[in-house]
């Protein structure tokens, strides 16, 4: 049996080994998926375990999909771009970056009718998943609005992504004043921080004392618990506001295809996926 595997720490809220082993199974295939909390130290390591064939391919998330950039050998375009991977395929023992989050990310908007013509998005956070959201709605957004702790990460991320797409892109820093301000007439804000996931479902990115712009839509790349905090505060203010079940959903089908040639049955991803969730 082939081995997939997720690299990432923490690892333990993942649902996507239900959702892939599910496509697998649905389809016939041999192939299994497992998840491996992998810390910063152990990064190197688990590359080269990939490298000696203990997986045929894997997915990296937080902390790993910038660090992840210098162990590897071939980058494709998209991951060369945005400066972030997600996706790690073997070939001849060479371990090549793709990155399918921004693909996946644009389906999943565009699936939920968002229209971004002629108004700002504000993502929060700058992290890995920031900056491939970040080039993502620069193809669709008038402006792109960055608010998020790490000064210096953030100011790279605005800087690098101004010189590939030509787009604008606006950093604010952390507190409550700029996020009133970054979140100004936007038509969606996305939260890709981890703030919210399990264990920490009690915690919010969104200061309580900022109202949510109107006519606004929050996307929170969040999915465990599937209602989190941010979700409810945006809801229970008359907000529009999904889970980022989606996204992962479809960036996961994206890689399943890059590493098996099949196109999964992404219903069957999902139902897997809600399923675990439940559980």
């Amino acid at each position: 049996m082939k081995t997939l595997a997720l690299l990432g720490h923490p690892i333990a809220h993942s649902v996507s080994p239900a959702m892939h082993n599910a496509a697998a199974l649905e389809l016939g295939l041999d192939y299994q998926y497992i998840a491996e909390d992998i810390t910063p130290k152990l990064l190197s390591d688990a590359i080269s375990n990939l490298r000696i064939g203990k997986w045929v391919g894997a997915n990296v998330t937080i902390p790993h999909k910038k660090a992840v950039i210098p162990l590897i050998d071939k980058l494709g375009d998209t991951a060369k771009a945005v400066g972030a991977v997600n996706t790690l395929i073997r070939v001849d023992n060479r371990i090549h970056g793709e990155n399918t989050d921004i693909e996946g990310f644009l389906m999943e908007i565009d699936s939920l009718e968002i229209n971004l013509t002629n108004r700002p998005a504000l993502i929060l956070g700058t992290g890995g998943s920031a900056r491939a959201v970040a080039f993502a709605l620069l193809q669709r957004a008038s402006e792109v609005r960055l608010l998020g702790r790490n000064i210096q990460t953030g100011t790279q991320i605005a800087y690098d992504l101004q010189q590939i797409t030509g787009g604008d892109i606006l950093r604010f820093d952390w507190n409550p004043t700029n996020l009133k301000q970054a979140s100004q007439d936007c038509a969606l804000v996305v939260n890709c921080t981890p703030i919210g996931m399990v264990p920490n479902e009690n915690n919010t990115p969104w200061f309580p004392s900022v109202p949510f712009p109107p006519q606004t839509f929050v996307y929170d790349l969040v999915y465990n618990p599937i209602e989190t905090m941010l979700i409810k505060q945006a809801r229970s203010n008359g907000i529009q506001a999904h889970s980022g079940l989606g996204m992962l959903v479809r960036q996961g089908a994206l890689s399943f295809t890059l590493w098996t040639g099949h196109q999964p049955p992404m219903a069957v991803m999902l139902e897997a996926a809600e399923r675990e969730l439940n559980d």
